[in-house]
């Protein structure tokens, strides 16, 4: 096939479907999928191309070729573990150890010429519980002198490196969804119990399912050469290709190759950043190849949440003539946090999908497998597309609106072009998918399609085993009860400005009082910081045993009832509008750092609750009318944003501790959301003012030059940070337009 040849529909495969319109033209031209510049960024010819199907295929094909490494390895990912057990089950040669980075180590001191790159995404601080913590502290990576080991950090804000490549000596190459991480292996049995389905400590984690591709040649050179931009970018350093090798040199020879001298489609996400250039080909191919989808879509994904994606599919499912869409989907996401969130915004999707579905064409499963308590559901982190027997995509891009748009991500993509060999390849690697989760032969599959004339008539067919697709799993939550904010603030498609969360969320008018309120605690911080300054150099310690008092209040946060003096002061002080930032310094004061923090964060949660149900007793109309018309805006933004403006609220000074309460209570948001945004909004203030008050604490009792410098500089740290912010709020005001006349029949 050449690069942007024409791909025909086969009048026999036109019939497999029952149209109820009547017969369907017997040929017709189309456009290709892959088109460089626009679906693709470069279609290079693949001398041999694999599906390989779960972790246990790819980490053992990933370690024979390695094996047969001369010169370079490159590792680019969004996470690695040296952990990592690459072989389980059955015995490895002594020589060469099993776990990741031992191995590594090993091939380096047998091969002397070879050298290893490995790129690692610098990760946010949400991630650090759930990767290794120093993966350079594994021995004879740390000074080896042939083994680079970077963090990149080259990404906008809130973006990640999501690519997971490896390239070795520009001959071979893999790309996918897996990571050479933890908890990624198992076998396509995907057993409920597993005894080697275990992550370095011994624990146990559920079935794991994804895929990878696997290419040899000219398609392997140009990922080597994605790899090395990466890792230009990263560190300023320029890589040498490595002299050229054949494939068959380095291509295991356990692995068969399901396609061969094929062209393959490189497919990019990338945001704007600094010198790059938004490029967005994933999302592309994926609109595309929706768009040309004759008989069938199917789709694997960790998430679904992107807006562009679901959006055609929906109008496709509107179509009388339209194609099946099936989609396997991890049933709930990891976190209680990603399940009130992602999950959120995928029910709002696959209901708006549903309601589009005016002919029954769309199925949305889940895989699970028999366990000893009932059926275990099997962690879906593929991301593939496959559609008709024409087109397969696979990466490492999710279907969700970062992938798409504001991640870096890397897929592969095959179209068949009518060929007949390739369109087999495709159609088996589908069928030995579905049969995997059917726990059925793939000739089963393959034969029930070809009865059924349908894929969703052919897995509805072979539903109902121990191991199946569970359908109606994936319910709807209840807006009430899902804590969802726009898809811009969690999913958002592209870059966002420092200021977009207060922006996208529109407390412009309040951004001037924000500032304002800001700046007066911190000037009561100075104001704490100075008085204990003047208690030490000045008379007043003479009139005031600021020491005494401070042990005075600790030894009353010692009594047996200081926790329910604490809840009822807070109450009171919530009723008086006393400034939430007093209580919290006293309490403090009180109990200590860690103790004060654990009491004032209950006290707060206690007044905060009491207020919120005095202000859904007293209704909005009498809280605006007491509070004034000021609240209306706000109470506004509680009601459409739920959790995440109660969030918002406490991490900005917007108005004081009790208005706020009282108008949230008015507001139709739930208690559990009110309650759960305050503990995560006022955690880090509690933060500051425990580290604050510590610090003051300590200049009192061992008084010094660097103690109360040590407070100087924490209160000048904020000063600088809010005049920052400052400046920042008022550079995003719009500028005023000017005045002119308009008549009100002219108004838009």
């Amino acid at each position: 096939m050449q690069t942007g040849q024409s791909a025909i529909v086969e009048p026999s495969r036109a019939k497999d479907v029952e149209h109820p319109a009547g017969p369907q033209p017997q040929t017709e031209q189309l456009s290709p999928f892959l088109v460089p510049g626009q679906t693709c960024w470069r279609v290079e010819r693949a001398e041999r191309a694999a599906f390989l199907v779960d972790g246990e295929a790819y980490f053992k094909a990933f370690r024979d070729a390695a094996l047969r490494a001369k010169h370079t390895i490159m590792i680019v990912g969004w996470d690695i573990d040296t952990q990592l057990e690459l072989v389980r089950g059955e015995g490895p040669s002594a020589e060469m150890p099993a776990k990741l980075g031992s191995f590594l180590a090993a091939l380096l001191r047998r091969k002397r010429k070879l050298r290893v790159y490995v790129l690692n995404w610098d990760y946010a601080l949400i991630y650090a519980l759930e990767r290794q913590w120093m993966p350079t502290a594994e021995p004879g990576w740390r000074h080896h002198r042939r083994l680079s080991y970077v963090m990149d950090d080259h990404h906008p804000v809130g973006a990640s490196h999501h690519q997971k490549l490896v390239v070795i000596d520009d001959a071979v190459a893999f790309a996918g969804g897996l990571d050479l991480s933890k908890s990624r292996w198992d076998t396509r049995a995907h057993l409920a119990q597993d005894p080697h389905r275990v992550d370095a400590g011994g624990t146990a984690y559920p079935p794991f399912h994804d895929v990878q591709m696997m290419v040899g040649g000219e398609a392997a050179s140009a990922l080597g050469e994605l790899a090395r931009n990466r890792w230009l970018r990263a560190t300023g350093r320029r890589l040498t290709p490595p002299p050229k090798r054949a494939v068959e040199e380095l291509w295991p020879p356990a692995v068969s190759p399901d396609v061969t001298e094929w062209p393959v489609g490189i497919l990019r996400t990338q945001p704007l950043y600094e010198e790059l250039e938004e490029r967005r080909e994933i999302e592309q191919a994926y609109l595309h190849a929706i768009k040309r989808a004759r008989r069938c879509i199917y789709i694997e994904s960790q998430y679904f949440t992107a807006q562009a994606i679901s959006r055609v599919l929906a109008q496709r499912l509107s179509e009388h003539e339209g194609p099946d869409v099936v989609l396997v989907l991890r049933l709930q996401c990891d976190g209680w946090l990603e399940r009130r969130t992602m999950d959120g915004l995928r029910a709002r999707l696959l209901h708006e999908m549903e309601v589009a579905d005016h002919y029954h064409r769309l199925r949305v499963y889940a895989p699970v497998v028999p366990g000893e308590e009932g059926p275990v559901t099997v962690a879906v982190h593929s991301k593939l597309l496959i559609v008709d027997d024409e087109f397969v995509c696979i990466g490492s891009a999710n279907v969700s609106n970062r992938s798409m748009g504001l991640d870096t991500e890397c897929n592969l993509a095959i179209e068949a072009s009518g060929q007949a060999p390739v369109k087999a390849a495709i159609a088996a690697f589908r069928n030995g998918l579905l049969a995997e989760h059917l726990g059925v032969a793939p000739e089963r599959v393959e034969d029930c399609l070809t009865r059924c004339g349908s894929l969703i008539g052919a897995i509805e067919s072979l539903r109902g085993g121990e191991r199946t697709l569970a359908e109606g799993c994936f319910e709807a939550a209840c807006a009430s009860e899902v804590m969802m904010p726009d898809h811009a603030l969690l999913d958002p498609e592209r870059p966002l400005a420092p200021d977009h969360l207060l922006a996208g969320l529109e407390f412009k008018r309040e951004r001037a009082q924000i500032v304002r309120r800001a700046l007066v605690g911190l000037s009561v911080l100075a104001a704490m910081g100075l008085l204990a300054a003047a208690w030490r150099w000045t008379d007043l310690g003479q009139l005031l045993d600021l020491e005494a008092l401070v042990t005075h209040a600790q030894a009353l946060g010692q009594s047996p009832l200081a926790i329910l003096a604490v809840m009822a002061g807070y109450t009171v002080g919530g009723l008086l509008v006393l400034p939430i930032t007093v209580l919290l310094a006293a309490t403090i004061i009180a109990f200590g750092p860690w103790l004060g923090a654990l009491s004032a964060l209950a006290g707060s949660l206690m007044s905060a609750t009491t207020l919120f149900v005095l202000g859904r007793t007293l209704g909005s109309y009498r809280i605006r009318r007491w509070a004034g018309s000021r609240v209306e805006l706000l109470s506004r933004r509680l009601a459409e944003r739920g959790f995440w403006a109660v969030v918002l609220v406490r991490l900005l000074p917007i108005a004081p501790f009790s208005i706020i309460n009282l108008v949230a209570g008015a507001s139709p948001v739930s208690l559990r959301n009110f309650v759960l945004g305050t503990s995560l909004g006022m955690l880090p203030g509690i933060a500051i003012m425990a580290t604050f008050v510590g610090r003051v604490e300590e200049a009192i009792r061992e008084p010094s030059w660097q103690a109360f410098t040590a407070v100087g500089l924490v209160v000048a740290a904020a000063w600088m940070g809010m005049w920052y912010v400052s400046g920042r709020l008022q550079s995003r005001q719009p500028a005023a337009a000017p005045v002119r006349a308009v008549s009100a029949k002219s108004q838009p």
